[in-house]
């Protein structure tokens, strides 16, 4: 197995210099890319300088620790300066021709045996890594947002993935103190067509309730604190209507199927709106609540189910995977445990009925 020490960052935005700091603070030398001088100038001073500044004088740290992180984050503009490491992340915008031209120009001039993934959170690996020589060497390691505090990362391997490569890969993650999961390629990977399919379903209704009611529907059924209607505000209305419009050309023809893109959440996207969690009135309406909530959860167990069943992941670790990445109390096996077999498949049929999904094997 590979021992990773020195690792790689291609593009450090916010996504990639949160994956090389946490990479930095847990030990391993980090060569960042970017596209020019100043930008890597830039991009130290503003994610490492001043980021590690901050924490000593807030406390979290000491000088001398924060010196040698600094000192063990260096930035290149050349992808020549690559060489040295052991293992490259791939990090720059969700293009998939630049992403692809991108692990080309990485696999001229890095060792045969350097380990290469992308972080994408929407394409295929195989796809991404189809102009890599020695394809052996390539995964994704998915990490989830904001990746220097959530702990989850999905090992991603493609069919030509090697046990080698894998196992390095699990190595890592664990030494980067993160809880990494195995997954198949597979759109979305694993966790997120859960995220994804769940808050579709909560934004079809969008024209109908106020965003407060949808919030407080996903807080009662799934026992959040922090419902989805905040996660989605979080993360970007823009990121979230991607994600939702990739799945559904992913697998809306297929035998999984997908909810349709909510005209609410298009909308929000493109007018730009600004979501109020607080602005009630809140729905209180028993049965009203339940067709949203028993709706919801039943579009969430088909498409847990429908990753079982091909294989994408493992019930454990999907389960791990949602506690872990969503904070959610239980995984949606778990869920599914709770209520019973009967209950269950009653749930899933209304996501089956209104045409989001089709039935997964039993």
């Amino acid at each position: 197995m590979k021992e990773v020490k020195t690792v790689g960052v291609v593009g450090f935005g916010v996504m990639g210099a949160a994956i090389g700091l946490n990479a930095a603070m847990s030990g391993y030398k980090v060569v960042f890319k970017e596209l020019n001088d100043d930008l890597v100038k830039a991009m130290y001073d503003k994610f490492v300088a001043k980021a590690m500044a901050k924490r000593v004088q807030s406390g979290k740290m000491s000088q001398e620790e924060a010196d040698k992180i600094c000192g063990s984050i260096t930035g290149t503009s050349s992808f020549n300066d690559l060489a040295v490491c052991d293992l490259i992340i791939e990090a720059v915008v969700e293009n998939i021709d630049l992403k692809i031209q991108c692990f080309e120009d990485i696999s001229k001039v890095v060792p045969k045996d350097t380990i290469i993934v992308s972080n994408t959170s929407t394409f295929p690996i195989a796809t991404l890594m189809q102009k890599v020589e020695n394809p052996a060497r390539t995964a994704g390691l998915h990490y989830f947002f904001p990746a220097n505090v959530n702990r989850l990362v999905e090992v991603i391997r493609q069919k030509a993935t090697s046990d080698d490569t894998y196992e390095a890969l699990m190595a890592f993650a664990k030494g980067n103190k993160k809880i990494p999961i195995t997954v198949s390629d597979f759109p979305g990977f694993a966790v997120n067509p859960v995220f994804i399919a769940a808050y579709m379903v909560l934004d079809t209704f969008g024209e109908k309730y106020n965003v407060a009611t949808l919030e407080s529907i996903s807080q009662e059924y799934l026992g959040l604190k922090f419902g989805i209607m905040w996660v989605q505000k979080g993360a970007g209305l823009g990121t979230c209507y991607h994600a939702a419009n990739s799945m559904v050309e992913y697998l809306g023809n297929t035998d999984i199927g997908y909810p349709p893109v909510p005209p609410f959440l298009k909308k929000s996207f493109e007018e730009k709106l600004d979501w109020d969690l607080e602005a009630g009135p809140v729905l209180e309406d028993k049965a009203a609540r339940s067709a949203v909530g028993d709706l919801l959860l039943g579009s969430i167990f088909c498409i847990s189910k429908h990753l079982i069943a091909k294989k994408v992941v493992s019930v454990d670790d999907l389960d791990l995977g949602v506690r872990t990445s969503l904070a959610w109390p239980k995984g949606p096996f778990a869920m599914m445990n709770d209520m019973g077999p009967e209950k269950t498949k009653q749930l899933m049929q209304l996501a089956v009925d209104a045409g989001y999904f089709k039935m997964p094997p039993m």
